[in-house]
Order: structure tokens, then sequence, then C-alpha cells
């Protein structure tokens, strides 16, 4: 055997190394790539739900808010009201 036979032994030999060593990496990323596709299609199916849920909920807590927030408005406004009438009244005595 001369060496060009050696040479392409060699050369077939680093090949397959090369294609062992490469084969792991290229079946994670397969899987990895088709586990997003899938994720993607559920992310489509269900989070158009998911965000009219949160639509719907921040909807709710924005009524009920207002609602608890309604009678210490009115009460805080009557107060100052009160307080603005005491002290036009105080003034004008007091001049």
């Amino acid at each position: 055997m001369d060496l060009g036979v050696w040479r392409d032994i060699s050369l077939m030999w680093l090949i397959f190394l090369t294609f062992i060593a490469v084969l792991p990496v290229s079946i994670i990323l397969f899987y990895l790539i088709k586990g997003m596709r899938r994720l993607r299609q559920l992310a489509k199916l269900y989070l158009p739900v998911a965000q009219d849920k949160a639509r719907l909920v921040a909807t709710k807590s924005e009524e009920i808010s207002q609602q608890v927030a309604e009678p210490i408005i009115t009460t805080y406004a009557k107060a100052e009201q009160v307080n603005t009438m005491a002290k036009s009244i105080w003034r004008r005595n007091g001049t």
C-alpha cells in the first residue's frame, strides 16, 4: 500500500469521527426546533384565550376599585367642602 491509500483511509476516518461528534448535536437541535414549533402552535391556540381572561380580570378589578374608592373620595370631597365653608365663614367673621 502506498501513501495515497493511507491518505484516503485517514480522510475517511476523520470524516467518520466528525460525523460521530456532530450527530448528537444535530439530533438535539432537530428535536429542539420540533418542540419550538409545537410550542408556537400551542401559544397561538391558548395565548388569545389567556389574553381575554387577563383583560376581563383587569376590567373587573378596575370596576371593583372604583366602587371601593368612590365612598372614600366622596367623603373626602365633602370634608374638604365643609372645611372650605368653615374657613370662609371664619374669615368673614374675623374681618
